[in-house]
């Protein structure tokens, strides 16, 4: 009723209105003081495509709640509203919609895994809800490393066909936002790369093969972390690279150890780079890192991981879902002893 009812003052194509699996947006909403009406994200997608989340809250005039939730969508794309939880709006298609719920859910989650580990607590019921998403829902990052060539496929096709399965598994282990990132293989002197806004379940379609010493305009449909998949490429020899969100490495990358006199940041042996994706610099920081670290994954300072593989795309996927269990351990090692939780 509520969804048709903004329907129809919005005149957009689709609401979603969900509770999520997990009470981290609502924590969020009761931990911000009353008078606050918005949570800003640090994570760089949130920042990029939401800008803020507002917040609002229940009351017993059902006309006046409506009215609150309409004007927020008409300048956002989503909101955390109490009692309803996460309500998105799509514009012209349902994809549109889907796509801001669960970036919402992305960022909330980053936000109050963040907000909990600085200030612990606030709420009486966070910890059995830590525990149980922790013990229930935090499962190990297993896949079928059989079905991934043992080399970096060289023919057209195989370099497709791989690209597509590790897109795929990707998303299937939940380490993107939605289902957005991306990928790229070096092979014949030819780089293959997800284009702009791919998702990673659908490349066999969406997949650009651009000369690599930039002699033709092939790229210009290409993601737009070609420039820093290129400089990788040069700086490290590598095959095959894998971009991805996995929320805990983004959520410890506000937390890296910065008293170093090196190019980067480092979280436990992980370097630690800041940037912003596309022209934001990461063609310069990300090389520096591999090459100076002689590591296989680089974390970007509220974006994601980049790995690298000189064998294949089974090792690049490994090493993301490594890099996650990694950034998870050091996230409850150091809430249990920062807040005794």
């Amino acid at each position: 009723m509520l969804a048709e009812q903004i329907l129809q003052r919005l005149d957009c194509a689709a609401i979603i209105i969900a509770e999520p699996l997990h009470p981290f947006p609502s924590f969020l909403l009761r931990r911000a003081a009353p008078d606050t009406g918005c949570i800003v994200p640090r994570d760089s997608e949130s920042r990029s495509s939401l800008h803020d989340i507002p917040l609002i809250r229940k009351t017993q005039d059902q006309s006046l709640l409506l009215d609150v939730i309409c004007e927020t969508l008409s300048k956002r794309k989503g909101c955390i509203v109490e009692g309803l939880g996460i309500i998105s709006q799509g514009t012209l298609t349902v994809e549109q919609a889907y796509i801001a719920w669960s970036s919402l859910l992305h960022a909330t989650t980053v936000k109050y895994f963040e907000d909990l580990l600085t200030v612990g607590t606030l709420l009486p019921e966070e910890s059995e809800a830590l525990a149980h998403y922790k013990n229930n829902y935090l499962k190990p990052l297993t896949f079928n490393k059989q079905a991934f060539c043992s080399t970096t496929p060289s023919t057209y096709q195989d370099v497709i066909e791989e690209m597509s399965l590790t897109g795929q598994s990707t998303i299937e282990l939940g380490l993107v936002d939605s289902f957005f990132g991306n990928i790229s293989c070096f092979a014949n002197n030819m780089l293959y790369i997800s284009q702009t806004s791919a998702r990673l379940d659908q490349l066999c379609t969406q997949i650009d093969t651009v000369p690599f010493d930039g002699s033709s305009t092939a790229g210009m449909t290409a993601s737009s972390e070609l420039p820093a998949h290129r400089a990788i490429i040069l700086a490290t020899n590598c095959k095959a690279i894998l971009h991805g969100h996995p929320r805990f490495p983004v959520i410890m990358s506000f937390f890296a150890n910065s008293d170093t006199v090196k190019a980067f940041d480092l979280l436990g042996s992980l370097p630690v780079v800041s940037g912003e994706g596309g022209v934001g610099g990461l063609a310069e920081s990300l090389p520096k890192a591999f090459s100076f670290s002689d590591a296989k994954a680089v974390i970007v300072q509220g974006h994601g991981v980049f790995v690298i593989s000189h064998t294949g795309f089974g090792e690049a996927l490994s090493m993301l879902a490594e890099v996650e269990l990694l950034c998870r351990d050091l996230y409850f090692e150091r809430l249990y002893k920062r807040h005794q939780i």
